[in-house]
């Protein structure tokens, strides 16, 4: 099977730019992407002419696959990556984000922010009933702080 002219691109953009290693690691990223495109309707004929829309879409969809988001980050990034060594415009590369929520984190002394989707992913509730439940039995077990709460 003979490989796409976008794929060509690809592959040489990411050759000129990057290591063979990291080509091989973000060139599959791409065929994903390139597999997108092709149900869509629309392969066009090089990179620069891929329409802004379509990178939106696929941010889009990226969104509501049952990934992870560092997952769906990687191959959104891969993607923006690759067009931008193709000469894409960078002004709207930078526009082109997954559509999640960022909201601060709590318990936290500075402004640092992290990616939380509309629903919390499971091992994160798991993990956090495990700290509140343990947090609670310290607190049950230590009697230092039932007397210095009764006085």
């Amino acid at each position: 099977m003979s490989e796409s002219r976008l794929s060509e691109e690809a592959r040489i953009a990411l050759s000129r730019y990057s290591s063979d290693k990291a080509a091989q690691t973000l060139l599959p990223l791409w065929l994903q992407f390139e597999a997108f495109l092709q149900s869509r309707g629309t392969l066009p004929s090089s990179i620069p002419d891929i329409p802004e829309e379509s990178l939106r879409a696929y941010a889009t969809s990226l969104d509501y696959r049952d990934w992870h988001v560092d997952d769906a980050l990687v191959a959104l990034s891969a993607v923006l990556l690759v067009c931008l060594h193709a000469s894409y415009n960078a002004k709207i590369l930078r526009s082109i984000v997954i559509p999640r929520i960022r909201r601060p984190v709590q318990n936290r002394q500075w402004d640092a922010f992290r990616v939380r989707t509309y629903q919390p992913l499971e091992y994160s509730q798991l993990a956090r009933s495990r700290r509140r439940r343990t947090k609670h039995e310290v607190c049950a077990s230590d009697p230092a702080r039932i007397e210095d709460s009764v006085t």
